[in-house]
């Protein structure tokens, strides 16, 4: 079997999956509709990424066992009938079990098997593959948010939730039929393992994730992953009402939010493509120090404060985003094996999960809130007390990119017993 067909079926259910990233698409019509405040309709995106994470460590163990196709195509069955079953809802809490349990769910065990497979049909471009296959969940929202919102315009937005989740269901079981691994032992024709350098080493064995988390190896990855999705996930809740302080039209925000999207996508090929060339820890330190240095600069800088500046921001900070699901699952089985790479991926992605839920809430409720209410009461205009919150809020992300850049340098191949 031609292993680039695995990589491109991977990349397909990817793209499909990454359409969890177009949520605020439906906020607006589900406020209108039921009454709820934008502060409620957080909750089913945050579930829906804290179960993403959390059953994905299960979800990649299952597929170590028994192989990517099984394990797919229950994600897509999973995600289809949480968006049709989200068309019927009435109540918040149901819709936080529709979308956030179940379609989270699903997007877990279909996010993690075109990973591991793709990882083990490329043992000669682990990263640049990964990164191709990662892509997709980062050109999601690109191309489904046009499909949604002509959806919603036209049949409403319940009926949406439907139609979306038959077509969801559809593409991702039919691309999880191609999902499947290579024999044991395989190698590519006429490749050989190289000679491992100082920046460039494999792992001599298979590691269980029991025995990985007990390891400096792994939480150094998982610290660094944390820091670097944390500045990326904070920049993707601000990107809106940050645009809006500055002057620049919802259109044009609308526009920046797909602009940031296709390079959260590039990002990914293009850190797995460099990962290859220099080793996973020297493309960690690159990428994590631009994402560091571009936090300085938005905050003590009104580089933003032009249309073009903050495309500049935006393009750097979706690229850097995008690097994580690249260089991650690479040194991951850099580190410790391909033969549970499932479980040991999904281990460490838990970061992101972490990163995910409780970053963009807190910066929201003790940030954006908080600071214009106390400048405000002071008698600061409120556009000026909410740019001094968002320079605040780009200090705290600073913090999170020194933990990625200084966790990239200390991070090292585990001990061998």
């Amino acid at each position: 079997m031609n292993r680039w067909i695995i990589c491109l079926a991977g990349t397909g259910i990817n793209l499909v999956l990454g359409v969890l990233y177009s949520w605020s698409i439906f906020v607006v019509p589900l406020q209108e509709k039921f009454g709820w405040s934008r502060a409620d309709l957080t909750w089913p995106f945050s579930v829906s990424i804290l179960v993403f994470a959390v059953v994905m460590v299960a979800a990649g163990k299952w597929q170590d066992k028994v192989g990517p196709r099984l394990v797919a195509s229950v994600g897509g069955v999973l995600m289809g009938i949480g968006y049709i079953l989200s068309g019927f809802v009435s109540s918040l809490p149901a819709l936080i079990f529709t979308f956030g349990v179940i379609a989270g769910a699903g997007v877990a065990c279909g996010y993690v098997t075109p990973i591991a497979a793709t990882v083990k049909w490329f043992p000669d471009k682990r990263g640049l593959t990964t990164g191709i296959t990662v892509s997709g969940f980062g050109f999601g929202a690109f191309v489904f948010t046009p499909l949604a919102r002509k959806l919603i315009v036209a049949v409403g937005v319940m009926t949406a939730f439907k139609v979306l989740g038959v077509i969801f269901l559809i593409i991702v079981v039919a691309l999880a039929q191609i999902l499947r691994n290579p024999p044991p032992g395989y190698k590519p024709e006429g490749w050989e393992p190289p000679a491992p350098t100082e920046t460039k080493k494999v792992a001599v064995r298979d590691w269980t994730l029991s025995e990985a988390i007990k390891t400096w190896s792994f939480w150094s990855l998982w610290l660094a992953y944390l820091g670097n999705a944390g500045v990326g996930l904070m920049v993707i809740s601000l990107i809106a009402p940050l645009a809006k302080t500055y002057g620049i039209s919802q259109e044009t925000a609308a526009f920046l939010i797909g602009f940031l999207s296709i390079f959260n996508g590039l990002g990914r090929i293009l850190a797995g493509w460099v990962s290859d060339l220099i080793g996973r820890r020297a493309a960690m330190l690159v990428f994590f120090s631009i994402t560091t240095l571009m936090c300085i600069t938005m905050a003590f800088t009104n580089i933003a404060g032009t249309t073009v500046g903050y495309a500049l921001a935006l393009m750097i900070f979706g690229a850097s985003y995008g690097s994580n699901f690249a260089l991650f699952p690479a040194a991951t089985a850099d580190y410790f094996g391909t033969k549970n790479l499932g479980n040991l991926y999904a281990g460490v992605f838990t970061a992101w999960g972490f990163a995910g839920f409780v970053g963009p809430r807190f910066i929201k409720a003790r940030l954006l809130k908080s600071i214009p209410k106390k400048l405000m009461a002071q008698g600061m205009p409120k556009e000026q007390a909410n740019l001094v919150a968002y320079k605040t809020a780009f200090k705290v992300a600073i913090g999170l990119g020194v933990l990625a850049v200084v966790m990239s340098f200390l991070t090292r191949h585990p001990k061998e017993d």
